[in-house]
């Protein structure tokens, strides 16, 4: 192996393991099209520094979110600097953290895009039960306390 493809090597394992996994999605899993965009999403976290969460799994909401948000959208959220980002603009987050979506990220970030794709998303996401024959969402919880 040549010294720069042990470097390369080496530096992809360093980066990798100095990642900590600060970074939630947390998404619909009682949708057929948001838990299978989720699962494909995770397959291109090739560097694992996501953790993709249903909401239905949770015991409460992550701080500053609520459960109506969580049934609302998508979310991406870093813990390490509390920041998160909801819908089309976690989507378009993605763009940039996971390198096999990379090659999305000037569509996702042309300008405009954000006004087209957010609008896109609540429409779809207001309506996925409908459009992907989902299920109903869920009131009440794991531990059988109704949600509001």
């Amino acid at each position: 192996m040549s010294p720069r493809a042990r470097a390369c090597r080496y530096n992809a394992t360093m980066v990798h393991r100095s990642m900590s996994k600060s970074q939630f999605v947390y998404y619909d899993a009682d949708c057929r099209f948001c838990a299978s965009l989720a699962r494909w999403l995770s397959k291109a976290d090739i560097l694992n520094q996501i953790t993709w969460t249903p909401y239905q799994s949770l015991d409460r909401p992550p701080s500053g979110l609520s459960w109506e948000d969580l049934e609302r959208s998508a979310y991406l959220v870093d813990e390490s600097n509390d920041r998160r980002w909801e819908g089309f603009h976690a989507f378009r987050m993605l763009t940039v953290r996971l390198p096999l979506l990379f090659p999305l990220a000037p569509l996702f970030w042309f300008p405009g895009a954000s006004v087209i794709g957010a609008a896109v998303y609540r429409r779809v996401a207001r309506n996925r039960h409908r459009i992907f024959g989902c299920g109903v969402p869920a009131t009440v919880r794991r531990d059988g306390e109704e949600r509001p």
